[in-house]
């Protein structure tokens, strides 16, 4: 009888290992594996740490900057609004005397550390076989590989956050108390290096429930965990109340992170374009005091650019989920091809080959969440619960991320918990091919075999067949409902208006609608586009004025440009069709009873004769709307 054939229980988890081999007799077995593939993750990422002479910029060089601040004067920049433990470890390297290259090598340990942790969940999960594939892929990981040359805190908080797991399920039947201690324990270190790792402490219990624990030790357990994050994390709290004069245990720059990831006008992406709309329009800044008030305004024009219209927001939620998820060739951006990364001459042999590297990348993650699915129908079909008890971390990770902000470089702490599955995977293609050639199977082996097989099938299929339809879905809800945000004048107070468009209609084509941080654009792409916003403002008498323009030094056909209030012609003017015209200002008087006041602008292309190339938009920026003076 054969790995595949063998009868497994709900108590040993399904391992592929013999159950005639006990989990303390393997435990040394494990350890080597552990060690040797670490070993070799350590090394191949030492070599490229050497081989790569990567300089941080942007955030990871704020990081870097910022521990130099910590190590000459003792403390935190007062403007500094992230969690600290990366910045922490990095000033401790500065005042050791460690430069750069020794800032790396913290990159290094934590890309050796999540190697070795997902071995181990391997090793303990399924066993020996699979840990060996598991720790191959996870030490020869091309994107892992790559970013550990970026002083950043996404591999460190993933290692960290795999190790407690691994940790975890090692303890988790044997020694129960040991397991809860140091799962609290290492998540309360990942939430220092990034907040999100605290809520997730509360996972614990879907892995204690696997084990068949009581509910109340489940609850005790789980709870004690979380006690225990939460203690290691008091310090950052009690230092917030002395700072900001309240207890909290996050970071102050949550608000400003989902407020990139609804804005309408960059699709959730990060643009600066944001920074100045917002300063604008709430009088504060970025990384400048008062942080928790600017940190809360940010979160609340978040939401309410969520609420404003749910179908883009949902939407949006798949391209965040595609920029999360769907390839790795981003996290090339970072440590290679970013300007000032590197060095003309060490960029070079990168830059000749970058669509090879790119798509290298690329296959390997696709191959590994193939893998990983199949391992995942594959440990159900085992009835491993106490693997499947591990999958609600990523899973929590992924929604979070996709509801506030996505990039791809914090898929790593996702990814690290598919690796173990991974392994499962190949080590079961490798005994089903061999068991397969050399008929080693009973009846109830080929029975199990094709049920994993049909398994996976089943889910791999679903996934290839969904993902493609769910991102279509997500850029058509974004297209037909797509809208916009810009700065506006209402009464010498500086606000955001909210641009929708009103033909077509929302719903019933794609939106004309296109956003700036001071206007909206209206694409022509049917003979007539419109678009309104509405601004609340007291009774009075007002003058309502914009300014527009195609902007584009480009032949385009003559566009009738309308301006409306409340219903009621402003003014009105036509755009030539020649370029370098200056903007045409539309202005008039309107008077308002109070409350919300319908402002509307749209755009007729009069000759409407077929074009055979893409037409400009019109852009209306500027919208003020002052009190009359007599």
């Amino acid at each position: 009888m054969t790995e595949l054939d063998e009868d497994v229980s709900k108590d040993d988890g399904g391992e592929l290992e013999r159950p005639s081999r006990s989990r303390r007799s393997r435990a040394p077995v494990s350890g080597r594996v552990v060690f040797a593939f670490a070993a070799l993750a350590f090394a191949v990422r030492l070599v490229w740490v050497l081989a790569v002479p990567t300089h941080p910029v942007g955030d990871f060089a704020m990081y870097w900057e910022s521990a130099g601040y910590v190590a000459e004067h003792g403390a935190l920049d007062p403007q500094f609004i992230f969690m600290p433990g990366y910045v922490l470890a990095l000033a401790a390297i500065r005042w050791l005397g460690g430069g750069l290259f020794a800032a790396k090598l913290l990159g290094v340990g934590a890309g050796t550390l999540a190697a070795a942790a997902s071995t181990g969940l391997a090793a303990r999960l399924f066993g020996r076989g699979a840990a060996m594939a598991t720790g191959l892929l996870s030490a020869l990981w091309p994107a892992g590989v790559a970013v550990a040359s970026v002083t950043g805190t996404d591999m460190p908080a993933a290692a960290l956050v795999v190790t407690a797991a691994w940790l975890l399920v090692r303890d988790v039947e044997d020694r129960p108390l040991r397991a809860a201690v140091a799962f609290g324990v290492v998540m309360g270190l990942a939430a220092w290096v990034r907040a999100v790792a605290l809520p997730l402490v509360a996972l614990a219990a879907p892995v204690w429930l696997a084990r068949r624990a009581p509910l109340v030790d489940v609850a005790k357990r789980t709870a004690l965990s979380c006690a225990i994050a939460f203690a290691i994390l008091l310090p950052w709290g009690l230092r917030n109340q002395a700072r900001y004069g309240e207890l909290f245990f996050t970071d102050s720059h949550g608000g400003h992170t989902a407020l990139v990831g609804a804005n309408p006008n960059s699709e959730g992406v990060y643009s600066r374009s944001l920074n100045v709309m917002f300063t604008r329009a709430t009088g504060y800044t970025l990384l400048e005091e008062p942080h928790r008030a600017s940190d809360r305004a940010a979160y609340a024009l978040a939401k309410s650019w969520a609420a404003f219209e749910p179908d883009y927001a949902l939407g949006l939620l798949a391209a965040k989920a595609d920029r999360l998820l769907a390839r790795e060739r981003s996290l090339l951006y970072w440590p290679i091809y970013r300007a000032g990364v590197l060095p003309p001459d060490a960029l070079a042999p990168f830059a000749a080959h970058r669509a090879g590297f790119e798509a290298f990348v690329d296959a390997f993650w696709i191959a590994l969440v193939v893998a990983a699915f199949v391992g995942i129908a594959v440990a159900t079909s085992r009835r491993n619960l106490t693997a499947l008890a591990l999958l609600p971390v990523p899973l929590a990770l992924t929604a979070l991320y996709v509801a506030f902000f996505a990039e791809v470089r914090y898929h790593l702490a996702i990814a690290v918990f598919l690796f173990p599955f991974a392994g499962l995977a190949w080590r079961w293609l490798g005994v089903a091919v061999g068991d397969l050639t050399f008929r080693r199977l009973n009846d109830r082996g080929r029975r199990r075999l094709g049920r994993e097989l049909a398994g996976g099938v089943v889910l791999v299929g679903a996934l290839l067949w969904s993902w493609p339809r769910f991102l279509a879905w997500g850029a058509e809800l974004r297209e037909r409902h797509r809208w916009a945000v810009a700065v506006c004048e209402v009464a010498g107070e500086t606000r955001i208006c909210e641009w929708r468009s009103t033909q077509p209609a929302p719903g019933e084509g794609p939106s004309s609608v296109r956003g700036v941080w001071n206007g909206v654009g209206l694409k022509l792409s049917t003979a007539l586009a419109a678009a309104a916003t509405d601004v609340d403002v007291p009774p009075g008498r007002y003058v309502v004025s914009v300014r527009a323009d195609t902007a584009e030094p480009a032949a385009s056909p003559e566009v009738r440009l309308s301006l409306r209030a409340r219903g009621v012609p402003v003014d009105s003017t036509t755009l030539p069709a020649v370029a370098g015209v200056p903007p045409a200002r539309l202005a008039g008087i309107v008077d308002h009873l109070g409350g919300p006041m319908r402002i509307e602008v749209a755009a007729e292309r009069l000759w409407v004769a077929p074009t055979l190339f893409d037409l400009a938009p019109v852009w209306v920026s500027d919208l003020k709307i002052e009190a009359e003076v007599h």
